[in-house]
Order: C-alpha cells, then sequence, then structure tokens
C-alpha cells in the first residue's frame, strides 16, 4: 500500500477521500476503493480522447496552435461579442469558477451553471420554503431514516449508501442496516428499491398530490380519498406515524422530483414537509446533486453576486431571473452571439434544436476531452484534469468544501482551468 496515493475522487459530488490511486509512469495504473464512475473520471487522465495541445479552427478545420494564438483567437471572440454567454463550469474548481464570474463581470456576460437544468430547482424551492440540511457525516451517525424521493443512487451514486447512510455503523447508529429504515419513493423500480425496506412506486407527475397529502396527514386532517398517487391513505397514515417516531429521518432529493409535473414546487412542497416533520424529530433534506462541483458554483456565484445561477451582468450589475438568463434559455430564444464553455459538453446535454443553435455561433471550449462541442468549436483550450493533475477546491453535495490533490503531472499543453480563465481575463482586460 505504500506505493498507493490518497487522493479524493471526482466522479459525483459525494467525493469520496478514501480512494487510492497507484501511478507509474506518470500513468495511473490501478484505483482502490473506487465505483464505476469514479474509476472513470480518474482513468480519464491517460484515455485515448484527452485534448492536449491548443486548436483554432482555419478552413473548417480545427489545427495545433501555439497556447497564446489559441488565447489571442478566444479573447477576440469574446469581446467581439454583444451578449457573450458563458456556460457550464460543474466540473471546473471553485478557483476557476471565481475567475469565471469576474471574466462574466468584465465581459457584460451571462454566467451559467449546469445546474439550472438540474438542481437549480432546489435551490429556487429553498427560497420559497427554507432549506433543513445536514452533512453526510451527520447523517452517516445519526439518520436512522433515509429516504430517496426520485433518485436511484446505486446507478447515480453508486458508494452514497455503502458510505453514508445504510450500510455504514454511526455513533448513534451503530447497529448500521439492522437499525436503519431504507425507503424508495419513485415512478419505477430501481436498483436501490431491491435492498429497501420499503418501495413506493407511485403515479407519474403525482408527486406534488402525494407531498400534499402526508402533510394534511400529518397536521391531524382527513384525506377523503381512498388513495392519492396510486398509494392507499392507510399505506400514508402508517408512513407519516413511523417517520414521527425516529430519530433522525434524510430525504436525498433526487432530479425525478424536479422533472415531474409541478417541476420545483414539487421540492418547495417536499422542504415544507421536512419543516413540518421537526416538531416531532430531526428531518433534513438533501439534494442529490450529480457534477463534482455543481454545489460549488451556486456556492461561490452566490458570494461574489448573490444568485447562485443564470447570472446576467450586462446591466452593470447583477441580474437573475430563472427562465428569462438561464443559459438553455437564452440560446432557445437565440440570445446569445457566442459562447464559452467550461468543462461541459451541451452538444451532447442538450435538445438538437438548441444544440444547433451553439454550434451556429463562435464557440470556445475550455476542457481536458475531446466531446461532440469540442468537435465544434473555433477554440480549444486543453485544461489539466482538476484533482488529478491540478489542485483545487470543490464543495461536496452537503456543501462541504474539499481539497483536491494533484498527485500526477499534466500532459502536453495542459494547464489548470483557473490558470486558463486567469490568462484569458488578462488578456480581455488589456484590450478593454
Amino acid at each position: 500500500m505504500e506505493d498507493f496515493n490518497q487522493v479524493v475522487c471526482i466522479g459525483c459530488a459525494l467525493l469520496c477521500d478514501d480512494i487510492k490511486v497507484k501511478v507509474e509512469g506518470g500513468k495511473i495504473v490501478s484505483t482502490l476503493h473506487t465505483c464505476v464512475r469514479g474509476e472513470w473520471a480518474l482513468r480519464n487522465a491517460n484515455s485515448e480522447f484527452r485534448l492536449t495541445s491548443p486548436l483554432v479552427k482555419k478552413n473548417g478545420k480545427l489545427v495545433k496552435v501555439s497556447f497564446d494564438e489559441a488565447l489571442d483567437r478566444a479573447s477576440e471572440i469574446l469581446l467581439n461579442a454583444e451578449r457573450p454567454l458563458l456556460w457550464g463550469w460543474s466540473s471546473a474548481s471553485i478557483e476557476a469558477q471565481r475567475i469565471g464570474i469576474l471574466l462574466a463581470k468584465r465581459l457584460g456576460a451571462v454566467i451559467d451553471s449546469t445546474s439550472s437544468i438540474c438542481h437549480g430547482s432546489s435551490i429556487l424551492a429553498g427560497r420559497e420554503a427554507g432549506f433543513r440540511t445536514a452533512t453526510l457525516g451527520e447523517v452517516k451517525n445519526r439518520a436512522d431514516l433515509l429516504v430517496y424521493w426520485g433518485s436511484d443512487p446505486s446507478h447515480s451514486h453508486p458508494r452514497h449508501l455503502s458510505r453514508y447512510t445504510v450500510i455504514p455503523r454511526g455513533i448513534y447508529t451503530q447497529m448500521g442496516y439492522e437499525q436503519k429504515q431504507l425507503m424508495i419513493i419513485d415512478v419505477r423500480k430501481s436498483r436501490t428499491g431491491k435492498v429497501a425496506n420499503q418501495v413506493l412506486e407511485i403515479e407519474p407527475n403525482k408527486d406534488y398530490e402525494l407531498i400534499s397529502a402526508m402533510r394534511m396527514i400529518l397536521k391531524g386532517k382527513n384525506v377523503k380519498e381512498k388513495e392519492v398517487a396510486g398509494i392507499p391513505v392507510k399505506t400514508l397514515n402508517q408512513i407519516i406515524q413511523t417517520w414521527k417516531t425516529r430519530q433522525f429521518g434524510v430525504i436525498f432529493v433526487g432530479l425525478g422530483l424536479s422533472m415531474s409535473r409541478g417541476k420545483y414546487r414539487n421540492i418547495e412542497a417536499l422542504y415544507k414537509l421536512v419543516q413540518e416533520l421537526n416538531e416531532y424529530a430531526r428531518f433534513v433534506a438533501i439534494p442529490m446533486a450529480g457534477h463534482y462541483n455543481m454545489v460549488g458554483f451556486n456556492q461561490v456565484a452566490t458570494w461574489l453576486t448573490g444568485q447562485p445561477f443564470g447570472i446576467d451582468t450586462s446591466r452593470g450589475d447583477t441580474y437573475s431571473n430563472p427562465g428569462e438568463t438561464t443559459g438553455a434559455e437564452i440560446i432557445a430564444r437565440d440570445e446569445f452571439d457566442a459562447m464559452l464553455v467550461v468543462a461541459s459538453d451541451p452538444m451532447s446535454m442538450m435538445p438538437s434544436p438548441i444544440a444547433r443553435k451553439i454550434a451556429s455561433k463562435p464557440l470556445v471550449v475550455i476542457d481536458c476531452l475531446e466531446n461532440p462541442t469540442t468537435k465544434y468549436a473555433d477554440t480549444v483550450l486543453p485544461a489539466a484534469l482538476t484533482g488529478v493533475e491540478a489542485e483545487g477546491t470543490a464543495y461536496r453535495l452537503d456543501s462541504v468544501p474539499i481539497r483536491l490533490k494533484k498527485f500526477i503531472e499534466s500532459i502536453g499543453d495542459c494547464k489548470p482551468d483557473e490558470e486558463i480563465l486567469a490568462l484569458l481575463l488578462e488578456k480581455i482586460e488589456k484590450s478593454k
């Protein structure tokens, strides 16, 4: 074990810190304790699709150029734009995100992260209803009721159950799985449901009705219907009575809630239910963030602008209105004339009409791997892999900051995303 480096995994927002990696000849040759997602993320350092040289499109083809030439071209594109969009950020370090927000202010641009199309809804709901939360350490040591609502952690966060929830023995839950109760609430059968104590398979688009009925039951009111969202009211009564007797309950909020009819209002209602449950037992809610530093962007953006995502700086002051200033909607309305993409692949994740609009505009990409977005870029700046080839800070899904280490040297002309953005900002400031 002496040849292994202990590192933090960047496979998802769990940021597991017990990973061991063996390096030989500047390459990762083996890992310990990683899940499939973590193995893939760390092994990207050795990927055949690594970007190792700056690229600029000339005569319709991307050709290798010097870093200075690529930076000049990138700054030219962004400076010539009246309304540039800076997108991505959820797989970049806090340090890079901070510079990105400063860059947006300098350009009068709109800056948005991938959270606006996924767990940004959890933030909007928290603004409306308040937000009771806890760290994963508290969950591991105290929680005796774990509820996954609209989430399948066996797929999205493979080590979630084994590190923090059901399996580990905590200080106050030393019997582990025998002492804890696991419940799944979803519209379909999931892998996690196979090990759950109870599964509620509800009707699609009926989350809001189910949460409302549970709140009524909790307040002692009668629900006239025999069943809600396909679940008998008798069962809901039993569930609420059980929840009231637990010591510490945690509801993990999945994307299934925000993608159901009602969108963020579902999560708002769930947060209100959590608050009301606190009259009987300790209850918290934790969104199941995916990208390893999605939470980090929301944090640093709020520090610097007062807004978590979808930030328009063109008015001289920061302004945010989800649905108006968020990236997907801006692209759909064709309200941008250039785009900087950092550590993201919108050409793969966005619907095809939006992807076509991205491809039709000048595009600058900062990334460590080739992907469909880099193929349409006018300029590509190769980034070192944060947490492998570069240091940085990221926020775990429970908003705990974790320091990422560098344990191998970057290859080719790759630079840390923080350094690339600092160089780009410097060039733009000199040209202004």
